[in-house]
């Protein structure tokens, strides 16, 4: 229409803004201020783990999040969320992060062997997840860890096969205890087994027996 004034965007709200500050007794425009974290993805990660070792979750998953906000890729940040998720026993979503962890890095053992921990404790995904384990241990010899074989032998026992589980235990406990001794093949003695790994490999063995008692001999005729 001819004589019609049109008011761009920005103006159109301006009166309203100056009403409003008007009203709260300010005459002055507010200055914005744009903070940048200083922090990079990493420093993120570290202040995320020191925060996890205190028990104090809640902030260490805020950490990783703001990490994987400057980084999407960052692998550690992930699979220390998933950690934070696994504590918090928020099972789905620890499984989610450790999935995108693994599209970082297929067939990596620490988000393997998580991942297969989020499937023991949930129930859930047991099946693809021994797949991912046994692929993992029968890789290069980094896989043959006590560690990721005592979680092998757990994935074994919840799929009900108990026979194979007791050897993945039975091969965990061996190399947990000739950790540290001579070279031998095989061997990584540059890593000792801690004694509380070889505590769940016990405790998880006599789970195994109590869900599957030996069956007794059938007496001679």
């Amino acid at each position: 229409m001819a004589g019609e004034v049109r008011l761009r965007p920005w103006r159109r709200g301006l009166p309203l803004l100056l009403a409003l500050l008007l009203a709260g007794g300010c005459s002055r425009l507010p200055k914005i201020i744009v903070l940048e974290d200083p922090l990079t993805a990493a420093e993120h990660v570290e202040l995320g783990v020191a925060y996890e070792r205190k028990g104090e979750l809640d902030l260490a998953r805020r950490e990783y999040e703001r990490a994987l906000r400057k980084d999407g890729k960052f692998f550690r940040a992930r699979v220390n969320l998933g950690n934070i998720f696994l504590a918090k026993k928020e099972f789905g979503k620890a499984r989610e992060e450790y999935l995108l962890a693994l599209e970082l890095r297929p067939g990596n053992a620490e988000a393997t062997n998580n991942l297969s921990w989020a499937a023991i404790f949930s129930g859930r995904g047991v099946e693809e997840a021994l797949a991912r384990m046994e692929s993992v241990v029968s890789g290069p010899p980094g896989g043959r860890q006590p560690i990721f074989l005592d979680t092998l032998g757990v994935l074994r026992m919840h799929a009900n096969r108990p026979g194979e589980a007791e050897e993945a235990f039975a091969l965990a406990e061996t190399l947990c205890r000739q950790a540290g001794a001579a070279p031998r093949e095989g061997v990584n003695d540059d890593a000792p087994c801690p004694e509380e790994v070889l505590r769940e490999i016990e405790d998880h063995r006599g789970e195994l027996r109590r869900r599957f008692p030996p069956t007794s001999p059938a007496p001679a005729n």
